[in-house]
């Protein structure tokens, strides 16, 4: 049974702060998660947090979910939070059996900036995990994931043609660039214009178009993650249905997709399966040093025989 008056230890350690100068909005990036040490329960830990800004629970990472943690393991929260007092963090374990395990919180103050590290640690847990956040400035470098293009759903064309799909990713990112120029923030059409264009390179492919139209309309059930872990319940998109349906030559939009370039971003591609483990398609890396402007990523994978363009745009943004 967890004893409900425990100590909870928070420390902050390799944190370079300073205290700011004026009472303006506050604005913090959690970024990575470590577990360094799992509940003493044994096995992998199933964790989740609670986001309260000013007093008030504003979210809950993973949504609706949880997140498998064993030592070792790190995950990426990648959120963003606005604040003008304070923001408080709590680390939870879920049980099935009983009470859901509390291990430790830790509040931010907007009085604060910097980048730094805070542990959760609960004795009476046994846990230690490490969580990794910055003060933002006011603008940042930020990625907008724009949309995506299905060209070739799972299973519909063979590993060879995937192969193929990718040695040619250099020459749909020209042919899309060529399409955007040096729009700085396209208008949606011209992006869906740039995603045609990439994907007439690869329709080039001999064979491709004849496989995918023998496939059938057997749609995709697409959703992100920011982990190579398969599971609806890390995604974070679509919010909030579990997957979005899409066919060959489908495009859809991701209205509101932001995040702050402070870290490499690895973004995965994963089919929903009810039936057995979830389906990779595949996964792209955007960089910190990726330069500003539009940009189409080929994302492919042989064993899944699938093929995506997404498109994404990286500038300056307030936050």
């Amino acid at each position: 049974m967890r004893v409900q008056s425990v100590l909870i230890m928070m420390e902050n350690v390799s944190s370079i702060a300073t205290v700011k100068k004026d009472n303006s909005m506050a604005n913090i990036f959690l970024g990575k998660l470590k577990c360094w040490k799992t509940t003493s329960g044994g096995g992998a830990d199933d964790v989740y947090a609670k986001i309260f800004v000013d007093g008030q629970q504003v979210g809950r990472w993973p949504y609706g979910g949880d997140y498998d943690m064993r030592i070792g393991d790190e995950a990426y929260p990648n959120l963003k939070f606005s604040f003008n007092n304070e923001l408080k963090v709590e680390l939870w374990e879920y049980d099935k059996a009983s009470a859901d395990d509390y291990m430790g919180g830790y509040t931010f103050s907007a009085s604060s900036s910097g980048t730094g590290a805070v542990r959760f640690k609960n004795p009476e847990e046994g846990n230690d995990y490490e969580l990794n956040y910055e003060y933002m400035e006011t603008k940042v470098k930020t990625v907008r994931l724009h949309s995506a293009k299905c060209i070739a759903m799972s299973g519909s064309v063979n590993s060879n043609l995937v192969s193929q799909a990718a040695g040619l990713s250099s020459s749909v990112a020209s042919a899309a660039g060529t399409v955007l120029g040096s729009t700085p923030d396209p208008r949606t059409q011209l992006v869906g214009q740039a995603l045609n264009a990439g994907a007439a390179v690869l329709e080039k492919i001999p064979g491709l178009v004849e496989e995918i139209s023998k496939a059938g309309n057997y749609p995709d059930q697409l959703y992100l993650t920011f982990t190579n872990q398969p599971g609806v319940q890390k995604r974070f998109w679509p919010q909030p249905n579990k997957y979005y349906e899409i066919l060959p030559g489908q495009i859809v939009r991701f209205d509101g997709l932001r995040f702050p370039l402070n870290q490499p971003l690895d973004i995965s591609l994963w089919e929903y399966d009810y039936g057995s483990g979830d389906d990779h398609l595949g996964t792209f890396a955007i960089e910190q040093n990726t330069q500003e402007g539009t940009h189409v990523a080929t994302v492919t994978s042989s064993s899944e025989a699938c093929i995506y363009l997404v498109a994404y745009t990286v500038g300056l943004e307030e936050w």
